[in-house]
Parts: structure tokens; C-alpha cells; sequence
């Protein structure tokens, strides 16, 4: 089932609609998934509240919903989150990890691959973005952003793990 059609199931169960009506001044604001030894976890869907600054997470596993209580966000101060405009999303997820798969074959062939993190996610700088993390054997990520209309990407860039601790 795509994305899009997991946000409409969740939207339509009983437990968003009961969650909805106290926390109407929520919206969408990411999607979450990684990938390990070809294992996927179930898609994450993430309700921010402007009124608290928190975010609450529904967990979407075969038919079961579940929400995780909500909790601080890890964003800059000065960060404002953003609602991701479902519209956007045209490219199947598939299709958007196999452009990313491509292009770490192509530019960064000896980089082996250990996790993938997927988050789909409004930026200022990039709007409605698909940012996909590779956690390689090396201990490095590899960043790529993916446009969600066209599967274009966008930006990428490899970094050492150790690099990230220093800052």
C-alpha cells in the first residue's frame, strides 16, 4: 500500500479521528521508515502541534494503528515545522529509493550499505522533500535529497559518523 493510501487509512480510523477532535490544531508533518537487512519497519506518521511545539507519532503495522505519546521535537529553536503538502508526493516511495539506490551505485559504488533511513519532510530551504540516509559499513552517511514529484534528485553528500559527533 503507498503512502498516500496509509495517511488516508490512518486518517479515516477510529483512534486519529478521537485523537483529531483534541488536537485540532495539529497537521502532517513527516513520514518515517528505515530499512535494515531487508527489513523494513512499519511507516511512522508524525502530527505536529503548533499550540505545544510537540509532535505525535502514529505507527501504521498491517491493520493496527498505534500512537506514541507526545513529545519534544529535535529541531533547531529558530526552526519552524512545517505541514507537508500531500499533493506533492506523485513519485511511489519505491520508485524514490531506487533513484537514490542508483545514484550511490553510480557516485559512491564502494560505500556497502548497512541501514537506510527514510523521512519525508517540509524544509524552508527544500520543501516537501523526500531525505534519504545511508548508513554505510564505513561508519558514514550518505545524504540524498529526492524530489517527491519527479524523482529528481536534488542534493547529496557523503559525511564520516565521527564528523557528525564533532559537531
Amino acid at each position: 500500500m503507498g503512502l498516500k493510501s496509509l495517511l488516508k487509512k490512518l486518517k479515516k480510523s477510529n483512534y486519529f479521528i478521537e485523537w483529531s477532535k483534541s488536537n485540532p490544531d495539529n497537521f502532517f508533518s513527516y513520514a518515517f521508515k528505515t530499512i535494515e537487512n531487508d527489513k523494513e519497519s512499519p511507516w511512522q506518521f508524525g502530527f505536529y502541534h503548533k499550540s505545544t511545539d510537540k509532535m505525535t507519532t502514529f505507527i501504521l503495522e498491517n491493520n493496527s494503528v498505534e500512537i506514541q505519546e507526545e513529545e519534544e521535537i529535535f529541531k533547531k529553536p529558530d526552526m519552524k515545522v512545517m505541514p507537508i503538502d500531500i499533493k506533492k508526493i506523485k513519485m511511489p516511495f519505491e520508485k524514490i529509493l531506487k533513484k537514490a539506490e542508483e545514484l550511490q551505485k553510480n557516485e559512491y559504488p564502494k560505500e556497502l550499505i548497512s541501514k537506510t533511513i527514510a523521512i519525508l519532510q517540509n524544509l524552508e530551504e527544500y520543501a516537501t522533500i523526500w531525505n534519504i540516509t545511508y548508513v554505510t559499513q564505513s561508519f558514514k552517511t550518505l545524504n540524498i535529497k529526492v524530489n517527491p514529484e519527479n524523482g529528481k534528485i536534488i542534493s547529496h553528500d557523503l559525511e564520516s559518523l565521527m564528523s557528525l559527533i564533532k559537531k
